[in-house]
């Protein structure tokens, strides 16, 4: 019997993109799966407008929880996900018909992996491929096995998620019992990929297969556009600099830390001087950014 695969699908008022997403996810060739879709949706009657195709699919499961905020919703239903093997799916985007197929066989290849992730192609709107942008290139032209603990430290290096978003990787699910997104103490609240990817690769393998095995929507209700998001996500980078040092997993050396922490300041005192006014009137919790902004300069200077 081959492993059953959970499926977790966190959605919000976006049903003609889910029901593509979900379609992507019912023509996989691997069959085994337990697909759950965990709706917070208040506008729309998400599970009416996919009556038909949610009928006659034992798979799925319907979670609908519109008081429920955005990690919330995702903790609804990665709570409920029963699989050896977990992967969440962006109601925004896409499986490849042979994505959980050959993430499964990946595992089965490399045991010591603790993470599984493809090349990942960018579509528009209308599902058209994009040309890659920084961070989304193609690594390697053929499927490769990377050291976690060297890959996490590249990351943090270069400020970039090369491993990808939720929808582009696979994981075990007893590897993550405190949660997906959670670092440390601290829940990160944008950059929940990439924190899971350094927790679950440190001291094991990151398996990265060349084929586009999943596709990234670009378009313009995204929340990588907003304000609050942008900022949050400066912080929660230079956050995951220092709790890696402080854990002593990643970037392990001081002088290297501090090279870092040193060129990201700069960059995050600018992006927060020129938004000034829309942090000072917005709901933002000012007291962390100056905790957070004074560590990286006891960082540097200590």
């Amino acid at each position: 019997m081959k492993p059953l695969v959970s499926i977790v699908i966190p959605t919000h008022e976006r049903p003609d993109y889910l029901a593509l997403a979900l379609k992507s996810v019912q023509h996989q060739t691997y069959e085994n799966l337990q697909i759950i879709i965990a709706d917070n949706s208040i506008k729309h009657d998400v599970r009416a407008m996919l009556a038909e195709q949610l009928q006659g699919d034992p798979r799925i499961t319907f979670l609908s929880k519109p008081t429920k905020g955005l990690i919330e919703n995702w903790r609804n239903g990665l709570v409920h996900a029963t699989g050896e093997y977990v992967n969440l799916l962006m109601d925004d985007d896409l499986f490849h018909p042979r994505k959980v197929e050959r993430m499964v066989q990946a595992f089965a290849e490399v045991p010591s992996a603790g993470v599984v992730t493809s090349y990942r192609e960018l579509i528009d709107t209308a599902g058209q491929p994009l040309p890659p942008m920084q961070g989304t290139q193609r690594l390697f032209e053929k499927d490769t096995v990377l050291s976690g603990t060297e890959f996490g430290n590249f990351l943090l290096k270069n400020g970039q998620n090369l491993v990808g978003e939720p929808t582009t990787a696979m994981y075990r699910r007893t590897d993550l019992v405190d949660g997906f997104g959670r670092f440390g103490e601290r829940q990160y609240m944008v950059l929940t990929d990439l924190a899971t990817w350094l927790k679950l690769m440190h001291g094991r393998h990151c398996v990265y297969l060349s084929e586009a095995l999943s596709y990234f929507r670009i378009h313009e209700g995204q929340d990588q556009r907003q304000v609050r998001t942008a900022l949050h996500a400066q912080l929660e980078w230079l956050e995951l600099l220092l709790e890696a040092h402080r854990q002593g997993l990643y970037m392990t050396d001081k002088q290297e830390l501090r090279a870092h922490v040193a060129a990201k300041l700069p960059r995050l005192v600018a992006f927060l001087a020129e938004r000034a006014e829309t942090i000072r009137e917005g709901d933002y919790d000012v007291q962390r950014i100056q905790q957070l902004v004074k560590a990286g300069f006891d960082a540097i200077l200590h």
